[in-house]
């Protein structure tokens, strides 16, 4: 790990993730330091002091208790904080090795953990800090220790290569449980970072095409004026002839479809609150829309028939549209649309009988702009949608049809209006 990602680290991972990992690494010693004890005093007959021993066990019971209650604050973690941590399991560690043998204890090497969890936690110069601290104290246990009383020297010799035998064993599992659980959350919160930039990306790229966006719909106002006065006129002139009156009365018709559409951009630029109508109302709506604008593509649809109150919110509309346009290009068959709500959910289904996705645009439609326009017509129209149903709190999720195609569903929080 780079020197700057271990700097970060703490800034990066919640304390669940790091204060977490180290009070379950402490609760382990507590209960191995208390069995070891144990069966030293009683079970092997070497006296030890019970009563230091037994109080620094009871201080760093009572120092997890109060670790775990700090971590129901869900608070962040700071590197000192984590600092002061490390240093005081160090000191009772040391403590507890001093009234059981001091260097000669085959356990003493268990100081190096709480060195190597600061080397994957910690600044560069909090990690030398804690190394000159454990370094320090080990050279005091070697001058300064209460050995313990064995009469036997081969005895204690072979309990010796023993307890170094397990130490290797304890060490080498708490090493690799802690620093594989940490590497596991520092990869998950790179995930989410790398996610979130791509997100933010994208949403500069939506921020800057709303723009153009506005412009080009100020821009927009009067030719189509020109155009939507010009059809009618068209209309009215040629309303004998079935083939020219009836395509002047489609581009008159379509020319009043984006004038509906720059006035509703206009409202939204005020800010004016929804209102709450019928939701199989606002759903035949806005497909009668769809169809003006769309007159050559199929529809089936099946809608709610409750006459359920709805406040549509803001965006949702363009969103449906660009789905809705989006299959019609992809399917050489009618569009099917589909509309049902639960308790907390309202499910937009939206399925054509098109080619259907790769795995590859499956996996980057809608998160990024497409660097072009796939076949099927998905590109910023997708972007665009999954932006709107994520401020709303809402989904987009696609799935394969059987026997071809895609089926689309828009996933919204819902909730019964009085």
């Amino acid at each position: 790990m780079s020197s700057v990602a271990a700097s970060t680290l703490l800034s990066t991972l919640p304390a669940r993730a790091l204060l977490g990992r180290l009070l379950a690494v402490r609760i382990s010693l507590i209960v191995g330091w208390a069995a070891g004890i144990a069966w030293l005093h009683w079970g092997v007959q070497i006296p030890m002091p019970l009563l230091p021993m037994g109080a620094v066990l009871s201080l760093m019971g009572l120092f997890s208790l109060s670790t775990a209650w700090r971590l129901r604050l869900d608070a962040p973690a700071t590197q000192m904080e984590f600092l002061a941590h490390l240093l005081a399991d160090l000191t009772a560690f040391a403590v507890l090795v001093f009234f059981s043998g001091g260097a000669t204890n085959p356990f003493v090497s268990l100081m190096l953990v709480p060195v190597v969890i600061a080397a994957i936690s910690l600044s560069p110069i909090w990690v030398w800090l804690l190394a000159a601290v454990a370094g320090g104290l080990y050279l005091l246990l070697l001058f300064y220790f209460q050995p313990l009383a064995i009469s036997d020297p081969v005895a204690a010799y072979g309990m010796h290569l023993g307890g170094m035998w397990f130490n290797f064993l304890i060490s080498a599992g708490l090493i690799a449980f802690f620093v594989t659980r940490m590497h596991a959350a520092l990869r998950t919160r790179d995930q989410e970072l790398a996610e979130l930039r791509e997100k933010q990306l994208r949403d500069e790229r939506i921020l800057a095409l709303g723009t153009q966006a506005a412009l080009a719909a100020h821009e927009l106002a009067t030719p189509l004026a020109t155009i939507q006065i010009t059809a009618h006129e068209l209309a009215r002139e040629f309303a004998n002839d079935p083939d020219i009156g009836a395509d002047c009365q489609l581009l008159e018709k379509q020319a009043q479809a984006c004038k509906r559409i720059l006035t509703q951009l206009a409202e939204r630029a005020q800010d004016t609150s929804p209102i709450s109508q019928p939701l199989n109302v606002w759903l035949q709506a806005l497909l009668e829309r769809w169809q003006v604008m769309r007159p050559d593509a199929q529809l089936t649809c099946q809608l709610p028939h409750a006459p359920l109150s709805f406040v549509p919110p803001d965006g949702l509309e363009q969103a449906v549209l660009n789905v809705l346009n989006n299959a019609a290009d992809a399917s050489p068959d009618a569009v099917e649309f589909n509309v049902h709500h639960q308790e907390t959910s309202l499910y937009i289904d939206i399925a054509d009988r098109g080619s259907g996705f790769t795995p590859e645009l499956k996996a980057q439609a809608g998160r990024v702009v497409l660097s072009k326009q796939s076949e099927h017509g998905w590109g910023m129209g997708l972007a665009l949608t999954h932006a709107t149903l994520e401020r709303l709190g809402g989904s987009l999720t696609l799935t394969e049809r059987v026997g071809g195609g895609t089926q689309v569903r828009i996933t919204l929080p819902w909730k019964q209006q009085a």
